[in-house]
């Protein structure tokens, strides 16, 4: 038996680059280890298959991006990727998540950069130049159908091709470190997918599902249910609503979906306005069981005779038998439905938006006559559980899916414990138990959830609170570990959050339409009513530096490298890599008595005469530094050329003793291969390629502050809250301040107790930006202080972060940025007040105990 292989500390990195959610970073730690179990423990040779099961708005897209960088930057690194797609809707969406430009793409986080080959693009030069190349990691995004068959879409890849020699699929079946990602696993499971998966000979298959059939039970190797999904807020909670009366018309139904879309549009408007947020616009879906029945909601919709024709023009019908120009229209208008400007807010639907289908803003789904069993499963909630802003709101009708069912109130309440029970209340995944010997092996876990997907009825929130939610079924928010899972738990900042509101209560999972509307009205009438803050005019003004950034081209150091672990690896890769071209295969024959039998092995030693063997390895080294030398950006100095032996030194080291004889065989390839591992890592080491102007304007901080939320006379410590303006400070620009953290809170306490603190203020969006990446990302931090010491004004921008993050490439990158600004403002002669920045974690803030002098001591 072999050794288990995982680097948890390359998952750490991959996490933290792509901001995982725990449930998503389990996910891909449970692949790793059932795979390392699998080859390097049980010696198993045959691809290694298994199942993430993870509810639906969680984030599969995030988990398929993972794998493929831990993948491509493990030791050993896979170079090859292939993600199919059920149907060319989830491929093309597929294509844009891993293209440069979509505003949806994950590419600007990835670090391995891959080269995306479609049925568009594989037959091209330029992917042939990618294909060829070991260091560039490839993501071949197509549809099983271009893959499974010889005939109609999958002809073109199976079609023999002069520039590879062979046909595509034929190539993607030679490789020999293919993953795939089969991505909504549950559509494709016939003999046809089989034999593919059977004849590309994968070294792994990871099929990403929210709904696995049972027969793939046993290839399961991570499960995050829906109701713990919900318990830890990670998608909306989902309310039932049921009419009492007997109304069943049309209209009547339809109106009272609308009058629930209006208000929470109303809600959701605010909460845009108030934290400078891009408009979300909430949407309902209407599911009708057939196109004449989605006609006739339509033409109910969309007149001026029903709510005053609030709707007309509104709506968007999709259906299969659209054709022309007019399903070009509708598949445009459905793929727009998430923008700003987008007219649509009720989409009809005929069994299409399924599978692929990933907006954010549906708010509402309307079952007309479908039972509640139908319309309650994990695919037709999936379409409206994601949420618009990324987490919860705390405004409870904006945390929250509505489905306006066709059964009755008391039917529904009947029906509650059967409908849970037809979803599954339990989650599984891999772990690593250390066994009495020292020995490591990977064991299932499966941990029941308490919560439920349709929570018990509950006394609903306080009349005219408009209810901040905290709470769900049987398990707090974000408190994972018990009742969800264990895999998430809230920081100490979150449950003071949670735990301290005034309008704590858990959504019902039933509700009459009457209550919830009387609510969602309530709501929106709370929310509207926006209190502005001006600054105080009794307080001195905060006179801030704009600085205008450039983005450019910065040369680079190789002295900036002090991790060559990456150039020891590619050592140990190239030795492997190359090994079977070093050796020559000769013809070898046999008799049986009767015929000659002619063969082939590999020969004991290796080739002299074709390759150069015989060139000194001072020849190749000094090769390998003029190349490392070469690389785009590395001034021709001195002090760079000897960074340059040292990064060949480790490279050499690690390929040991076969050095020589590799290097001398194969020197221009290993130099392209360490030029590109150079690159990268010089990429990684200087993130913010940025100057700024000599222009230097002064700005005073003088923006009307707009909020929606509870007020309060004091700040006392311990009574920390998200959803509170706090009152009665002595140094803030304006009268109140609220904020997002506990931390945040008590570090404004410490700063308004300074005894030389003159003003300060909580920083919003687009106060004071800094541009801290060539590409124009902007990093805002939490505070301006201003204090005077010995007649000198001192400006502080001041940072809160949590202790895990404070090592973290993109803070210490952010920090870095911060005080270029300041030494930048500080050069400027229009700027009279020396410009500091001040980076502090949650264990600074704590130990200060409410001193600002303190705090300064602590932070970086």
């Amino acid at each position: 038996m072999g050794v288990l292989q995982f680097q948890p500390e390359l998952l750490d990195q991959v996490a933290h680059r792509l901001t995982l959610r725990e449930p998503n970073r389990k996910a891909i730690e449970s692949v790793l280890l059932r795979t390392s179990d699998h080859y390097d423990v049980q010696e198993k040779t045959e691809p290694y298959e298994c199942i993430v099961d993870s509810a639906t708005g969680v984030g599969k897209t995030y988990v398929m991006a993972g794998l493929m960088e831990y993948l491509a930057g493990a030791e050993t690194p896979a170079r090859n990727f292939l993600l199919l797609a059920p149907g060319r809707t989830i491929r093309d969406k597929s294509v844009l998540n891993f293209s440069a430009g979509n505003p949806k793409s994950l590419r600007r986080m990835l670090r391995s950069a891959p080269y995306v080959i479609t049925a568009d693009n594989f037959n091209t030069p330029a992917t042939r130049t990618a294909i060829d190349d070991p260091t560039v990691t490839k993501l071949y995004i197509f549809t099983v159908q271009a893959l499974t068959s010889a005939t109609g879409e999958g002809r073109a890849t199976h079609v023999p091709l002069e520039n590879l020699g062979s046909s595509f699929y034929d190539y993607l079946a030679q490789l020999d470190d293919l993953v795939i990602m089969a991505d909504e696993h549950h559509c494709y499971r016939g003999p046809a997918f089989s034999r593919t998966i059977r004849d590309l000979n994968p070294q792994l298959v990871v099929g990403m599902t929210a709904t696995p059939v049972r027969a793939d039970e046993s290839l399961v190797a991570f499960r995050y249910p829906l109701a713990a999904a919900i318990a830890d807020r990670l998608v909306k909670t989902p309310v039932m609503v049921a009419r009492r009366d007997d109304r069943s018309d049309i209209e009547t139904k339809l109106l009272d979906g609308v009058n629930l879309l209006r208000y929470k549009g109303q809600a959701a408007d605010a909460h845009c306005d108030e934290n400078d947020l891009p408009r979300v616009n909430p949407v309902m879906l209407v599911i009708a069981q057939s196109i004449d029945e989605a006609e006739e909601f339509q033409n109910v919709l969309d007149t001026a005779s029903f709510d005053g024709g609030s709707w007309v023009g509104k709506t968007l019908l999709i259906h299969s038998k659209l054709a022309g120009d007019a399903k070009e229209k509708a598949l445009a208008d459905l793929q727009a439905v998430e923008d700003p400007d987008s007219p649509i807010r009720i989409i009809i639907s005929v069994g299409m938006l399924k599978e692929g289908w990933d907006v954010k803003n549906v708010y509402v789904i309307a079952s007309m006559r479908a039972s509640v069993s139908e319309v309650m499963t994990e695919q037709t909630l999936g379409r409206g559980m994601r949420l618009p802003f990324g987490e919860y709101t705390n405004i409870e009708i904006l945390d929250t899916l509505e489905i306006l069912a066709h059964e009755k109130y008391g039917e529904l309440l009947a029906k509650r414990k059967v409908l849970n029970e037809a979803f599954i209340d339990y989650g599984t995944f891999a772990e690593v138990r250390r066994l009495a010997d020292g020995s490591s092996v990977v064991r299932q876990k499966t941990v029941e959830s308490d919560a439920d997907v349709i929570g018990l009825p509950g006394a609903g929130a306080p009349a005219g609170t408009g209810g901040a939610n905290v709470s769900h079924g049987s398990n707090p928010a974000g408190a994972g570990s018990g009742d969800s899972q264990g895999f998430e738990e809230a920081s100490p900042s979150e449950a003071s959050a949670v735990n301290s509101s005034p309008t704590a209560f858990s959504p019902r999972g039933v509700v009459d339409v009457e209550t919830r509307t009387r609510e969602a009205a309530e709501a929106a009438s709370n929310t509207s009513e926006a209190v502005h803050y001006d600054p105080l005019p009794d307080r001195d003004p905060i006179l801030i530096p704009r600085l205008i950034s450039v983005a450019q081209f910065v040369a680079v150091s190789l002295n900036d490298i002090t991790d060559y672990g990456p150039f020891e690896r590619l050592g140990r890769a190239l030795t492997v890599d190359y090994s079977d071209e070093l050796k020559r295969t000769k013809i070898v024959a046999s008799h049986d008595g009767r015929t000659a039998i002619v063969g082939t092995e590999t020969a004991a030693d290796t080739v002299v005469s074709a390759l150069p063997l015989n060139i000194p390895l001072s020849v190749t080294q000094n090769s390998l530094v003029q190349r490392v030398m070469s690389v785009k950006g590395v001034p021709n100095r001195q002090l760079e050329v000897g960074a340059a032996e040292r990064i060949v030194d480790h490279l050499i080291k690690a390929m040991g003793e076969k050095a020589t004889e590799h290097l001398s065989a194969f020197v221009e390839r290993c130099g392209q291969r360490l030029a590109t591992e150079v690159s990268r890592t010089l990429r990684a080491t200087t993130q913010a390629q940025v100057s700024y102007a000599d222009d230097v304007e002064i700005l005073a901080l003088s923006k009307t502050r707009i909020a929606r939320k509870r007020q309060v006379a004091g700040h006392a410590d311990g009574a920390f809250s998200k959803t509170i303006a706090f009152n009665g400070w002595t140094n803030n620009l304006y009268s109140h301040a609220w904020f997002d953290t506990e931390p945040e809170f008590k570090a404004a306490n410490a700063i308004d107790s300074g005894k030389n603190v003159t003003v300060w203020a909580r920083l919003h969006i687009n106060d004071v930006p800094i541009t801290w990446t060539s590409e124009g990302r902007n990093y805002n931090p939490d505070f301006v202080v201003i204090e005077e010491v010995d007649g000198q004004r001192i400006g502080w921008l001041v940072e809160t972060k949590a202790d895990k993050d404070m090592t973290s490439e993109e803070v210490v990158g952010k920090r870095r940025a911060a005080r270029r600004w300041a030494n930048t403002a500080n050069s400027s002669p229009d700027v009279d007040i020396t410009w500091q920045y001040l980076l502090v974690g949650e264990r600074d803030v704590e130990d200060a105990q409410g001193s600002w002098e303190l705090l300064k001591g602590f932070g970086q």
